[in-house]
């Protein structure tokens, strides 16, 4: 009897219905892999805070001071009217000025002017505001720029008029000649004298109608991420609750 020749294992040829069948699967698991990816990353871009974020990323702000590659960057709403903004003016004034010195704060100013008509000329937002405007547009160079602006925004604060119905009112605030003075000669010691043109151009109110559709605007953007009042401070898209050691906290 003749031995066996040894077998050789030969493999069955898939019918080209099977070659289907799990290409197919593959198919269904790449697209299920894909849609899923999708969804989570769209589930993230939908929280609260990122479409905060995103909305005060596409506005464009009264006036920016800090560098780009700053740690923290904060969106402030204010009214130069407002007390509780000059109060934390007053508390945490400083230590916002202090960090954007030194490059570790960004603070992207968002001026408002809801409290006109709380003022006793009708219009001392709008008109206060104007001065940064004036300032932010001059050729000053960036560095004098921002130490004039930081000395101006302080004075402002500092001498803020008081609205209608507090127990101070006067009947009174500031004109635009006033206010020049007061942002002039905070510049002047802080070592940023004004120029001429932007001393002028605040005591001619050359920017009051541009500050009264930027606070329009920027009223609007502060309804939209879901606050109504001053101060509001937003940082990474999330309200800040502008209370004890909060700041020291974002820059720890």
């Amino acid at each position: 009897m003749s031995k066996p020749k040894n077998a050789k294992y030969v493999p069955v040829k898939q019918s080209n219905t099977m070659t289907y069948v799990l290409g197919g699967i593959a198919v269904l698991v790449v697209i299920v892999v894909v849609i899923g990816g999708v969804l989570l990353v769209s589930k993230n871009s939908d929280k609260p805070s990122d479409q905060v974020a995103s909305k005060l990323n596409a506005a464009t702000p009264t006036f920016v001071l800090g560098k780009d590659d700053a740690k923290v960057t904060l969106d402030l709403f204010e009214d130069p009217l407002c007390p509780a903004c000059g109060q934390m003016e007053q508390a945490y004034g400083e230590q916002i000025v202090q960090g954007i010195e030194a490059g570790t704060i960004k603070a992207r100013y968002r001026m408002v002017s809801f409290l006109n008509q709380s003022s006793a000329s009708g219009d001392y937002s709008d008109r206060a505001n104007a001065s940064f405007i004036a300032m932010d547009k001059s050729s000053m160079p960036a560095d004098q720029k921002q130490k004039a602006m930081l000395a101006a925004h302080k004075a402002l604060f500092n001498n803020q008029p008081h609205e209608k119905g507090s127990p101070q009112y006067d009947g009174k605030d500031h004109s635009n000649a006033e206010i020049a003075t007061i942002v002039g000669d905070a510049a002047k010691a802080a070592g940023a004298e004004l120029p001429a043109d932007v001393l002028a151009a605040i005591r001619d109110g050359k920017y009051v109608g541009d500050s009264a559709t930027a606070a329009s605007a920027n009223s609007k953007l502060m309804q939209d991420i879901g606050s109504s009042g001053t101060p509001t401070v937003v940082h990474n898209g999330e309200l800040i609750t502008v209370q004890g050691d909060w700041l020291t906290k974002l820059l720890s």
